[in-house]
């Protein structure tokens, strides 16, 4: 007999009315012990989320309608997850608005609901589920498999997506508690992961932190559903759960006593402190990851994760070198571009592996958090001057590589078990660190703070900025500029002999957010770009009292981003970059290939995939043509899609990915790349949401006369011929170059030669230049295909 708990929201009344009637009509019916609903609970007087918890431990149904999206719906769906519990998710089949909604939340869209029209439907459907009781989500999820101990020290965190000065503080509190690891889950990387990979990261965790975006904010209501079903299942985990919350926004009733809320800035920061400090330190040293597995029939199909921070280890197994990662290796361009999702952290992560397999190489990986950058920009908002500011980003990068290289290069030598010999130039760069830089064990987290409060100070104090060398005095001076020439002599002393001392830098767009100050954040970052050739420069240059080393500089940068820079750069013929591109398609499929190779203990063939994985066809097109058709050419993309299906295809218990698995699938990763290409519009300084979502319900093709009329809502926004501009850039739009055949090409000489081609063909046919939209946005947009 079946013990049932309802959770569902109490707004509309009319579904309150429907699902109580229903809850409290059931408890006679066939296999049913006892319904309750959350409104039948007695919690005067007691924590509410203990009584819900209560309620949802004596259930072994949890139904749970999702209609509304409700946070206290989804974070009781979590604790059911968390605790095991087989559930089933209700959803108004006549609420056109409820499923885009639930498919737009994009977590469960790979889990299976129950849809009813009215309380009787509803009855019935409920009887049916009963007759053949769901397994638990939760063995779904996991595919059954035993999963190794929580590891002490892991925090996972999923930060608020605006990154204001509260979330900033936030960020820097967590990292400053080295005892733990902590996991960073940004949604504009991680929001359209499927929640399997959410349920391992949380059930590997011991601590699980969640702060929910600020109702103003940008894509809010999205992030804070999101992190209400995670924070559920986390608590059903048993892990540690804080959910933080601004003190004016409403708060979901069942979680509010897990809830701190914060004033301010300051106000958040210590009371997230006085929670860190209250949490018993890290007992275990961190466990190693030991991956779950499928059933046999599908257990070539996990091709690691979209996120290349998180698959590092797969990534050595199975990551396709391409001409551009030789570049990297080889220093064939210091400056390295590419949309969202190409790989260039993976290009990263793998060059940097690459030339630490040679001992001669000392390799500095740098990647600034976003609240650090953001430090500087405050900085640099006090300078009024031109002058003197770029003079100051330039002598602050400058600082910062010198020091880095000199910290690695100790921090290397004492690794090894000879260590520093007493009085070698090594150990004078440790003493010059020690005495001077805070010392060789000092992050670049520290160095970065312990320099922007140095300015601080400095400014604070006064500058004449019109005295142009007494104000770069200053600076200097804030800078430790004085230090900088000692430092260089000391680091060719003890690294003269190296091969290459090769600096990595990534992460930089972390800062580049909605409600950044974008024009700062350019000049800050173009500071680097400019300052890249006169370090190496400075390195190549030998004489009496300083030896040449040999250093290269390589930025990693996307490449809205890098466009949005060059266009605020005084000479921006000037900066050499190499765009990472995925033109060639059957390039793009070895990633996926590669991947599922490098699964399988005995040898195979890449077509193996395709031949008996997948099913062979999907529309009537070979599946691999397909796939490749549908998402934009980049391997987050890909490897997206991919796991989408399969897991797909794993909840369905089917043996192999069937076509409905994939169309399936293609409806999540639509709602993936839209809310990625949202987050790429930030470069664009409009708000592009708007704008796109007035092609929902177009055909794929659109001439311009149709076009003209779709733009114009947004025209007070941007012109038309920019919007087109940046839609095409972005790679949202196509232009038809030859009969039928459209170009997505975004890169200013690609984009160029489109338009010639464009026009020579309207004025071939005599007819309207028409665009296409990508396929990678129609099913979230539902745009008729042609």
């Amino acid at each position: 007999m079946e013990h049932l708990f309802f959770g569902y929201s109490a707004k509309p009344s009319i579904l309150r009315e429907t699902m109580h009637s229903v809850a409290s009509g059931l408890t006679d019916g066939a296999h049913i012990a006892h319904s309750v609903s959350w409104e039948d609970l007695l919690v005067d007087g007691r924590l509410i989320v203990n009584e819900v918890e209560k309620a949802i431990d004596r259930c072994t149904v949890g139904l749970f309608e999702l209609s509304t999206l409700s946070h206290n719906v989804l974070f009781e769906l979590g604790l059911a997850i968390g605790k095991r519990k087989r559930v089933a998710i209700l959803i108004d089949s006549q609420d056109a608005g409820a499923i885009k909604a639930l498919r737009d939340f994009a977590l469960l869209v790979t889990t299976g609901t129950t849809s009813y029209r009215n309380a009787e439907d509803l009855s019935k459907e409920i009887q049916r589920i009963l007759d053949a009781p769901p397994l638990s989500l939760w063995d779904d999820l996991t595919d059954g498999a035993e999963l190794p101990p929580p590891d002490e020290s892991k925090l996972f965190y999923m930060p608020s997506f605006k990154e204001d000065e509260a979330s900033r503080r936030l960020s820097r509190t967590l990292d400053s508690y080295e005892k733990f690891a902590v996991t960073n889950v940004d949604l504009d990387e991680y929001g359209g992961t499927p929640l399997a990979w959410f349920a391992e990261e949380l059930f590997m965790s011991r601590v699980a932190v969640f702060h929910m975006t600020p109702e103003r904010a940008f894509l809010s209501d999205t992030a804070n559903a999101r992190a209400s079903l995670l924070a559920g299942i986390a608590r059903g985990l048993g892990r540690e759960v804080l959910i933080v919350i601004e003190d004016t926004a409403k708060t979901a009733i069942d979680y509010r006593d897990l809830a701190l809320r914060y004033r301010n800035a300051a106000d958040l920061e210590k009371r997230a402190v006085g929670w860190m400090e209250n949490l018993r330190p890290p007992t275990q040293r961190a466990a190693t990851r030991v991956r779950k597995h499928l059933s046999v029939e599908l257990a070539a199909l996990r091709f690691g994760n979209h996120v290349a921070e998180s698959d590092q280890e797969g990534l050595d197994h199975y990551f396709v070198e391409t001409r551009d990662f030789r570049d990297v290796v080889d220093a064939a361009a210091t400056i390295f571009t590419g949309k969202k999702g190409t790989g260039k952290t993976a290009n990263m992560l793998q060059a940097a592996e690459a030339l630490r397999s040679d001992a001669r190489n000392l390799v500095c990986v740098v990647k600034p958090a976003s609240y650090e950058l953001e430090g500087l920009l405050e900085v640099l908002k006090k300078i009024e001057s031109r002058h003197l500011g770029d003079y100051l980003i330039e002598g602050l990068w400058k600082y910062l590589l010198y020091t880095e290289v000199a910290a690695r290069a100790v921090e290397e030598a004492e690794s090894r078990p000879a260590g520093v010999p007493s009085g070698s130039p090594l150990d004078q760069l440790r003493q010059c660190l020690e005495d001077q830089h805070r010392g060789s064990e000092a992050s670049f987290s520290i160095r970065l703070e312990r320099l922007v409060k140095s300015l601080d100070g400095a400014l604070s104090k006064g500058v004449d900025e019109h005295d142009i060398e007494s104000s770069r005095q200053s600076v200097n001076a804030a800078l430790y500029g004085d230090t900088l020439k000692t430092l260089r002599n000391l680091i060719g002393s003890a690294l003269f002999e190296r091969n290459r001392i090769a600096i990595l830098v990534d992460n930089l767009d972390k800062a580049w957010h909605r409600g950044a100050d974008l024009e700062l954040l350019s000049r800050l970052l173009l500071g680097l770009l400019t300052v890249v050739g006169r370090i190496v420069d400075e390195f190549k240059k030998e004489s009496s009292r300083k030896t040449s080393v040999n250093v290269t500089l390589t930025v990693f940068l996307r490449s809205d981003i890098y466009a949005f820079v060059r266009d605020h750069a005084r000479e921006p013929d000037k900066i050499a970059t190499t765009e990472i591109e995925w033109r060639d398609t059957e390039l793009l499929a070895r990633v996926l290939e590669d991947r599922f190779l490098a699964s399988r203990t005995k040898s195979q063939n890449a077509s193996d995939l395709w031949d008996n994985a997948f099913v062979r066809t999907v529309r009537g097109i070979p599946t691999r043509d397909y796939m490749l058709s549908r998402v934009q050419p980049r391997p987050r993309d890909l490897v997206f899609f991919a796991n989408a299906a399969v897991l797909r295809a794993s909840n369905a218990k089917h043996e192999r990915v069937q076509e409905n698995d994939i169309l399936e699938a293609e409806n999540a990763y639509s709602t993936f790349a839209f809310e990625a290409l949202l987050v790429e519009g930030v470069a664009t300084q409009i708000d592009l949401e708007p704008v796109l979502i007035e092609f929902a319900g177009e055909n794929s093709i659109i001439n311009e006369p149709r076009l003209t009329r779709i733009l114009k809502a947004s025209s007070s926004i941007s012109s038309k011929d920019n919007l087109v501009v940046i839609l095409r850039r972005l790679g949202f739009l196509g232009i038809e170059t030859s009969e039928s055949a459209f170009d997505y090409g975004g890169t200013e000489g690609e984009m160029r030669r489109a338009n010639v081609l464009a026009r020579k063909l309207t004025k071939a046919f005599r007819k309207p230049q028409r665009y296409q939209i990508h396929p990678a946005y129609r099913p979230y947009l539902e745009i008729g295909e042609i």
